[in-house]
C-alpha cells in the first residue's frame, strides 16, 4: 500500500498565499519572534529547482505591519550571489538553516510580525528554489501565549486513490484534549497533549470530512480536511463538439470545460460552485484518446461570474488556458481607476484564477462595415497604452483619436494587451493569450476603442506575442520539470531553439502549439474586430536549433516559412483580408518570399535615418534605400519601414547627444535644429511608396532615451510638447506628408527612383498610366551649404508642397546652394496642405546671395569701450543672415545672449543690459553660417 504524508494548516489561522508546509518544515510549530527556530528547506518539494544542488542557500525576511502588501518583504537577511545563508546538508534533498528571529533579522523592538518569507538558491543566485507556482515561499509568526492549533501542512481537500493512506498529524500551542473525527465520531483523542498522529484509509469512493478538536479548557479550536477517495476516471467522448477551454451552452446556463492534458492521472474543476474542493460532481471525463478531460456544469447563474480553476493530479491548480478574463490576487488590487466594479478575489482560492460568466452581455458594435487600406497604404502608429496617457486606460486614448485623425495615420498598432505578469509590462511576458489585460481597462473599452477607430477608418492591429509564453501561463505549469518545461510538454521546447529567446520557447511544429495559435488569432480578430496582427520575434518560429548562433538562425529556413505559411492560411480562413505583419528582421530571400506569400514584414531603418539626423553621411551610413521594396528585389510593397520603433533608441536622443556641426554656427546637437533635421527625415520617408510606421511621440520629436527609467520601464508622458511652437512645427510637417499620400495615386507608384546615399539626397517618383503626376523630392543632409545641381525632372512650372509657391525652371543645369539641413517637395501639379506655413526660397535666386560672409569690411563696432553697464555694437550686413551675438567671460563660457535670429542686410545698432555682470573683460561672439568674428569688451 502506498502511503501519502498530507499536512494541513487549521482554518483558525490567518494564512498567507501558498503557505506549503512541505517545502519549509518550521520547529517549533508555532514560532513567535522571540524563538529560536530551525528551518528545514525539502528541495524536491515546490518548484524542485534545486534538486541535486548542494550547498543551498537562504535568502529570508520578514512580511511585518510594515509590509504594503503581503509580499512586501522587510528585514531582508544574506546578500544575493554570496556565501551569506548557506545551509547544511542534511541528505535527501534537505537543508536546513537555525537562528534566533530577533537577532537574525535585527528586528526593532515592537514590530509586529505577520510571517517569515524565503527563497533559497545555489550560490550564483542563477538557480532558485520557490513554491510550485513560482511565488515565494511563507511560513506564519505567532504571538506568544496565544492558543493555535493546526493540521501541519497543505489546507483544504486530499485526494487519494483507494489503495492510498494518509498520515494526519494534529498539532496545538499549548497542552490540550485533542481528537480527530469523522463526521463527528472520534478516530483517535489525546489528553494533555501537544499532538496526535492518526493515518486514515478507505477503499470505498466518496469524499470524507475530518475534524481535528483542540480544548484546553477554556477555547476549543477545529481544523478541517477533506479526503476524497477517487473512483476510476469516466471515459466519454466530448460532448457537443465542444473546443478546448470554456464553452457555453444555448442555455446561458451551462457550460462544457475542456482542457487538453494527456499523461496526467485526473482533473477536477474547483470553483465558487463547489467551495473550491474538488467535489466528486466536478470530476472530469477523459476523452477515449486519453488528449482531454472535460466536465459540463449546470445550474448557473445566467450573468453572473465565476471563478474556477482546474486541479490536476491533486498537486496543481491553474487557471484556464483559455480564459477570457482572470483575477490575479496580487495584481487587481491595483486596478480600480481603470476597471472599475471587478469582481472581488474569492474567498477560498489561491493564485489566478479564471473567469466564466454564462449570458454574458454582448458589446453593440457601432461601426460594422470598414474600408481597410492595402497594405502599402498603411500609416502606422505603435501605441504603448501605459506611456500614452496617464491614466493608461483606453477610454483616454478614445479621448485623443482626433490627435490621430489630424496626423493622418490609418492604422494604430497596440503592443502587447492579452494578461501579462504584472500591470506594468510592454507586455511581451504573456500569461493568458485569451484576456484582455485589465490594466487598460474592461474587455469593453477595449471593443469601444476599436469601435471608435473603425468609425474614423482607422484599422488596428494586435502586436501577438506568440514566441514564448511566462511561468504564470498554465501551460507552462502544466508540464514543468524544476526549471523548465517538461520534455513531454504538447506546447514548448525543453530548451529555447534561438538566441533571442525570453521566457519558454513554443514548438511551432507542435499539433497541440499549432492549435492554440490558431485558436488565438482567430479569437482576438473575431471577438475584438482587430484588423490583424504583428507578430513578435516571428525569426524564432522555428525549430531548427541554433540558440548559440545568430547567424544560423537568421539565414533563409524552409521550415519557418513552411510554419509561418500554414498560420498565415489559418488566419485568413477566419478573414480572408486580416494583415499579418512580422517582426522578422532576417534574410531577405526568406522575407522576399513571405512578402509575395501575403505577409508584411517589419523594415528597420533607424541607423541609416539617424546617420542623416546626425550630419553623417560618409560611404553608405546614411542611405535610405533599404526603404524601397523595389531594391529589395520584392514584387510588392509589404515592407513596413520605420526609423523608430519601441524596440529602437529616439533619434533624437542621438541627435543631441552625438550630432556634427559645421564647427562654427551649425549644430546638430541642438534642440531647434535637431528638430529641423527630422522634419528633413520624415521628408524622405513617408513620400515613398509603401506603408510606414512611427513610435509614439516621434512626431513630436520624443527625447527620453529607451533606457530612461529602465528598458521597459515607465517614460515620461510629453503632452506639453505638442504646445511646444518648435514641436508643434515637426508634428505638422509630419502630419503634411502623411496627408499627402492620400492626395495622388503617384505616392502608390512603382515607378520612382531613389538617389539616396550622398549629402544631398533625391526622390522621383512618376505617375502610371495616365497619370503624368511628378513628384521631385531633394534635401541636404549635410552641415554645411551644398552647392548642387537639382537635376529637375524637367523644366516648366514645380509647385513645392510646403511655401505653396511655384518655382519657374528655366535651365536644368544652373547651380543652386540648399542649406543644411533645407528640404523641398516640388510637383509637377499643386498639392494643397494647410498644416506648414513656410516661404519658398528660389534655390536660384536667394541661395546664390547667401554664400560668403554676411558682415562687410567694417565687421563690427564696440563704441564706447570700455563701457558701462550697457553693451552698444554697431554691425553692418551686405546681406540677409541667421546670426546669433553672445557674449562670454574669459573662461569661454556664454554668460549673455545679446541676439539670435534673421537679420536683413544694412546696419544695425545692438543694445544690451549687462547689469548683472561684474567688472572686467569679455568677449563678444558675432556667428553666421560663414564666419565668427570675436571682439574684446571692457566692463567698468
Amino acid at each position: 500500500m502506498k502511503k501519502l504524508v498530507v499536512s494541513l494548516l487549521g482554518i483558525l489561522i490567518v494564512t498567507l498565499p501558498n503557505l506549503m508546509a512541505q517545502v519549509v518544515q518550521v520547529t517549533p510549530i508555532f514560532p513567535t519572534v522571540d524563538d529560536s527556530i530551525t528551518v528545514v528547506y525539502h528541495a524536491a518539494e515546490g518548484n524542485a529547482a534545486l534538486v541535486g544542488i548542494s550547498p543551498v542557500y537562504a535568502h529570508t525576511g520578514l512580511i511585518t505591519e510594515n509590509s504594503s502588501t503581503p509580499t512586501d518583504w522587510q528585514n531582508v537577511q544574506t546578500q544575493w550571489g554570496t556565501s551569506d545563508g548557506q545551509m547544511v546538508d542534511l541528505g535527501d534533498n534537505q537543508h536546513q538553516i537555525s537562528f534566533l528571529i530577533t537577532d537574525f533579522y535585527n528586528l526593532n523592538p515592537g514590530v509586529e510580525v505577520d510571517s517569515l518569507a524565503f527563497v533559497f538558491r545555489d550560490l550564483t543566485g542563477n538557480t532558485v528554489g520557490r513554491d510550485a507556482d513560482g511565488s515565494d515561499i511563507y511560513y506564519p509568526v505567532y504571538e506568544s501565549g496565544v492558543f493555535y492549533a493546526k493540521l501541519i501542512g497543505a489546507e483544504g481537500v486530499v485526494v487519494i486513490e483507494p489503495d492510498d493512506s494518509v498520515e494526519l498529524t494534529g498539532a496545538a500551542s499549548m497542552d490540550a484534549d485533542l481528537s480527530l473525527e469523522l463526521d463527528g465520531n472520534s478516530l483517535v483523542s489525546a489528553n494533555a497533549a501537544r499532538s496526535l498522529e492518526y493515518t486514515f484509509s478507505e477503499t470505498t469512493p466518496g469524499s470524507y470530512s475530518l475534524t481535528f478538536v483542540a480544548d484546553n479548557g477554556s477555547e476549543v479550536l477545529t481544523a478541517e480536511v477533506t479526503v476524497i477517495v477517487r473512483g476510476p476516471v469516466n471515459v466519454a467522448a466530448i460532448p457537443n463538439d465542444a473546443e478546448e477551454g470554456l464553452n457555453y451552452l444555448d442555455n446561458d446556463s451551462s457550460v462544457v470545460l475542456v482542457l487538453r492534458a494527456p499523461e496526467k492521472n485526473y482533473v477536477y474543476v474547483i470553483g465558487e460552485f463547489n467551495n473550491w474542493q474538488p467535489n466528486p460532481g466536478y470530476y472530469m471525463n477523459l476523452s477515449p484518446d486519453s488528449q482531454y478531460w472535460w466536465v459540463q456544469i449546470d445550474s448557473l447563474t445566467p450573468g453572473e461570474e465565476y471563478a474556477y480553476q482546474y486541479q490536476v493530479d491533486g498537486t496543481l491548480s491553474i487557471a484556464d488556458p483559455y480564459a477570457e478574463k482572470v483575477l490575479d490576487p496580487f495584481n487587481d488590487p491595483f486596478l480600480d481607476d481603470v476597471y472599475p466594479n471587478l469582481k472581488p478575489y474569492p474567498d477560498g482560492a489561491s493564485g489566478i484564477v479564471s473567469l466564466l460568466q454564462p449570458g454574458k452581455p454582448e458589446y453593440e458594435w457601432q461601426t460594422n462595415s470598414w474600408d481597410r487600406p492595402e497594405p502599402g497604404e498603411l500609416v502606422i502608429y505603435e501605441l504603448l497604452v501605459r506611456d500614452w496617457v496617464e491614466d493608461h486606460s483606453y477610454q483616454s486614448v478614445i479621448d485623443s483619436l482626433d490627435y490621430f485623425s489630424e496626423l493622418g495615420v490609418n492604422a494604430i498598432e497596440l503592443m502587447p494587451i492579452m494578461e501579462f505578469e504584472g500591470n506594468i509590462s510592454w507586455g511581451y511576458n504573456p500569461s493568458y493569450f485569451f484576456a484582455a489585460d485589465k490594466y487598460y481597462g474592461t474587455e469593453y473599452d477595449l471593443k469601444a476603442f476599436i469601435d471608435s477607430c473603425h468609425s474614423r477608418g482607422i484599422v488596428v492591429l494586435l502586436d501577438m506575442v506568440l514566441n514564448h509564453a511566462f511561468g504564470q501561463n498554465s501551460m507552462v505549469q502544466l508540464y514543468w520539470d524544476g526549471s523548465r518545461p517538461a520534455a513531454n510538454s504538447p506546447w514548448f521546447n525543453v530548451e529555447p531553439t534561438h538566441p533571442f529567446n525570453v521566457g519558454f520557447d513554443f514548438n511551432h511544429e507542435s499539433e497541440a502549439t499549432q492549435y492554440f495559435v490558431d485558436r488565438v488569432l482567430e479569437y482576438w480578430v473575431e471577438e475584438y474586430r482587430f484588423d490583424g496582427y504583428r507578430m513578435d520575434l516571428s525569426k524564432g518560429f522555428t525549430q531548427v536549433n541554433n540558440p548559440d548562433n545568430i547567424g544560423a538562425w537568421s539565414a533563409y529556413d524552409a521550415s519557418r516559412i513552411a510554419i509561418l505559411k500554414r498560420m498565415f492560411d489559418e488566419l485568413r480562413e477566419v478573414d480572408s483580408s486580416a494583415y499579418f505583419t512580422l517582426e522578422h528582421l532576417g534574410d531577405n530571400q526568406e522575407e522576399k518570399e513571405l512578402a509575395e506569400y501575403g505577409m508584411m514584414l517589419w523594415s528597420k531603418l533607424t541607423e541609416n535615418y539617424n546617420e542623416a539626423t546626425m550630419g553623417y553621411n560618409t560611404g553608405n551610413k546614411s542611405d535610405f534605400s533599404w526603404i524601397s521594396y523595389q531594391q529589395r528585389g520584392w514584387a510588392v510593397p509589404h515592407n513596413i519601414a520605420y526609423m523608430e520603433s519601441h524596440d529602437e533608441e529616439r533619434l533624437m536622443v542621438k541627435n543631441k547627444l552625438y550630432g556634427a556641426n559645421d564647427g562654427v554656427f551649425y549644430d546638430t546637437k541642438r534642440t531647434t535644429v535637431a528638430l529641423d533635421r527630422m522634419e528633413a527625415a520624415a521628408t524622405f520617408f513617408f513620400p515613398i511608396p509603401g506603408p510606414r510606421m512611427l513610435w509614439q511621440f516621434g512626431e513630436l520629436g520624443y527625447d527620453f532615451a529607451i533606457d530612461f527609467n529602465g528598458r521597459t520601464g515607465p517614460k515620461p508622458i510629453r503632452w506639453d510638447y505638442y504646445e511646444d511652437p518648435d514641436r508643434r512645427d515637426l508634428y505638422d510637417v509630419y502630419s503634411a506628408l502623411i496627408h499627402l499620400r492620400d492626395k495622388d495615386s503617384v505616392f502608390q507608384t512603382s515607378d520612382y527612383t531613389l538617389e539616396v546615399r550622398p549629402d544631398v539626397k533625391r526622390i522621383y517618383l512618376r505617375g502610371e498610366g495616365s497619370d503624368d503626376t511628378e513628384v521631385f523630392i531633394i534635401g541636404n543632409f549635410s552641415v554645411n551649404i551644398a552647392e548642387e545641381v537639382p537635376d529637375f525632372p524637367a523644366t516648366g512650372t514645380w509647385y513645392e508642397y510646403f511655401s505653396q509657391d511655384s518655382l519657374e525652371v528655366t535651365d536644368l543645369g544652373q547651380t543652386a546652394y540648399l542649406a543644411p539641413g533645407e528640404y523641398f517637395i516640388f510637383s509637377n501639379e499643386r498639392f494643397e496642405q494647410d498644416q506648414v506655413e513656410r516661404e519658398l526660397r528660389s534655390l536660384y535666386e536667394v541661395y546664390t546671395s547667401i554664400e560668403g560672409p554676411a558682415l562687410t569690411g567694417k565687421g563690427a563696432i564696440i563704441a564706447p569701450n570700455p563701457s558701462g553697464a550697457t553693451l552698444n555694437l554697431t554691425l553692418e550686413l551686405q546681406r540677409p543672415t541667421t546670426m546669433t551675438v553672445e557674449v562670454l567671460d574669459q573662461q569661454g563660457r556664454v554668460v549673455g545672449k545679446v541676439f539670435e535670429g534673421q537679420q536683413t542686410a544694412g546696419t544695425h545698432e545692438l543694445r544690451w543690459a549687462g547689469a548683472d555682470l561684474s567688472a572686467g573683460i569679455y568677449l563678444v561672439r558675432i556667428a553666421t553660417p560663414h564666419e565668427v568674428e570675436t571682439l574684446r569688451w571692457i566692463k567698468k
